[in-house]
């Protein structure tokens, strides 16, 4: 990391520091593909791969030839069977049904076939009857709900409203620089006190209090402001340190990593404004509202944008012990997980912003996908801890979130986004010119990602084909390098976890233990739909004879089956 220099004040003092038709199978311990593969179906997703149909690419075909771990894909776009002829007794599957497309609706698909009695163990299944609601369970998220999180999805939607608005300062702004001007001074001094407007409502721009707030710490890449009603027990002098010591250097290497952040207001830093404020908004909701970023900041204000503050500001809650802002959150949980997360976080939404919108002069990232890279922010610049606790609702539902359309605000959304955004990662080699095309775009969703990745290989180059590998890897089933993960390490600098799992106790402070993904047992006839971009899972054993799959419905299906025992 890039080291700084910084000056703090707090308490009138002074501190020096600083993501069959055919059958088509793959090995699942290490053996390299075969070349024989099958086109089928269509991406409907702006393809820019190698053609407009999904290849799958298999070793082998048919069940009885899978050993423990090894991949079989199979095409549902019309009727199409697995045939379990000469099993091994007592072999055990898992079977995803894959909706990969990002557009159309549920695909549904009628399982059948005839089993000998099968024993699951039950600790683990969920009811494919049951309604696919992005439920939050309390003992992983407390304090978050959907309504908070709505209030996000309206951040990213009125990011889209504002790309219309002419930027004051034109073409100069697509330097991602500018000469300054506007409601925040430019040139700011430790124990300097400013005003700033923040948000009063949940789904308005319009709607704002004032509040006033001191410089406490000012280092080479960020002004870390804190509201005058926040006491030093709240907040202390030493967390403001802490803080900073470790934000500051992550700013540029966010910058370096990402691309260019704007700046409106010319003194070339970014602010982090703590504030009870963002805890009240919360509270609105009943839930917890960790920080923001808010794009009308980065236009001068107006009667059409009252609310702008005309500089590069992150909104960030403070600890409240005692509830008396909104929802309770310790000063210990804040500082160890909620605070040092959610900064590199919302720093990834500035950048996105300014390199979607301004300098590449295209339209602003899709909610999910710039959710899911703000979370791979987090890991890349060691602050992953709060990410496990949000796959972990992703893997225990899988075929509830859709991992594009977001059509929904959830919890759930954010952590297979991440997840996805993690894998292709790894699998582009974690490469930065990956994460540099997918930011400094003009180009949104789908087509974005397969531009980004720009593959080279048939079978892994848009988003059918990536979604189909991830759909295996999430299992944790499979140690081969297409399917799975790569496993975490502690970063050098936080000593924190980065990377993923899907099997582990995740040492998150949160106490979140991940036990793959939750699958139904088959039991002789289902009839089950997928959303787009989603994935179910089934476990099947004792088939009598072949398992046959019928899609009245059409679309995107694919399936994937995976020997376990």
């Amino acid at each position: 990391m890039i080291t700084s220099s910084i000056v703090k004040k707090r308490g009138g003092y002074l501190f020096a520091c600083i993501l069959m038709a055919g059958m088509v199978g793959c090995g699942g311990n290490g053996g390299s593909l075969s070349e024989s593969s099958t086109k089928s179906g269509g991406n409907k997703g702006g393809n820019t791969g190698d053609g407009t149909a999904v290849t799958l690419t298999n070793i082998y075909s048919n069940p009885k030839d899978l050993g423990v771990g090894d991949v079989l894909f199979a095409d549902l776009n019309n009727s199409a069977s697995l045939n379990f002829d000469g099993v091994d007794s007592g072999a055990e599957f898992v079977f995803g049904m894959i909706n990969a497309s990002d557009s159309d609706g549920n695909y549904t698909v009628t399982m059948s076939g005839d089993l000998s009695e099968a024993e699951f163990d039950l600790a683990k299944e969920a009811d494919p009857y049951q309604p696919e609601e992005e439920e939050v369970p309390e003992q992983i998220t407390p304090g978050f709900n959907d309504l908070t999180e709505n209030f996000h999805v309206f951040l990213r939607d009125q990011e889209k409203e504002l790309e219309s608005a002419e930027h004051p300062l034109g073409s100069s702004f697509s330097t991602g620089k500018s000469a300054g001007g506007g409601g925040v001074s430019a040139s700011v001094s430790l124990g300097d006190k400013q005003s700033f407007k923040v948000l009063a409502s949940l789904n308005s721009t319009k709607e704002y209090v004032t509040v006033s707030a001191t410089a406490e710490c000012i280092g080479d890449n960020v002004i870390f402001f804190v509201d005058e009603e926040v006491s030093t027990d709240v907040l202390s002098d030493a967390d403001i340190a802490q803080l900073c010591d470790d934000f500051d250097p992550v700013v540029a290497e966010e910058e370096s990593l990402f691309g260019s952040i704007p700046d409106v207001d010319g003194n070339g830093k970014v602010i982090a404004l703590f504030t009870p404020q963002v805890n009240r908004l919360g509270g609105q909701g009943g839930g917890i509202i960790t920080g923001f970023f808010l794009a009308n900041d980065l236009f001068a204000s107006s009667g059409s944008n009252p609310a702008s503050n005309y500089a590069e500001i992150l909104y960030i809650m403070v600890p409240d012990p005692s509830g008396s802002w909104g929802v309770t959150v310790s000063r210990t949980f804040a500082m160890s997980n909620l605070l040092p997360s959610v900064l590199p976080h919302e720093l990834q939404h500035v950048i996105n912003y300014n390199q979607h919108v301004f300098v590449a002069q295209g339209s602003a990232e899709n909610s999910c996908l710039n959710e899911g890279l703000s979370h791979l922010a987090e890991d890349l610049m060691g602050q992953g801890q709060e990410n496990p606790s949000r796959y972990g609702i992703y893997l225990s539902s899988p075929q509830s979130y859709s991992l594009i359309s977001c059509a929904s605000a959830g919890l759930g959304s954010r952590g297979g986004s991440y997840l996805f955004l993690r894998y292709l990662y790894e699998q582009s080699g974690k490469s930065t010119a990956f994460l540099q095309r997918l930011i400094q775009s003009p180009y949104q969703g789908i087509e974005n990602l397969e531009r980004a990745f720009a593959g080279t290989a048939a079978d892994f180059d848009q988003f059918g084909e990536f979604f189909l590998k991830f759909a295996v890897a999430i299992t944790g089933i499979t140690a081969d390098s297409e399917f799975s993960f790569q496993g975490r390490s502690r970063d050098s600098v936080t000593g924190e976890w980065q990377g993923a799992c899907v099997d582990c106790e995740a040492e998150d402070g949160r106490g979140t233990v991940l036990s793959g993904v939750t699958a139904a047992a088959y039991r002789g006839y289902q009839i089950a739909a997928t959303r787009p971009a989603a994935v179910r899972f089934f476990k099947i054993a004792n088939v009598n004879d072949a398992l046959s799959f019928n899609s009245p419905s059409g679309g995107e299906g694919y399936g994937v089956l995976i020997r376990t025992k």
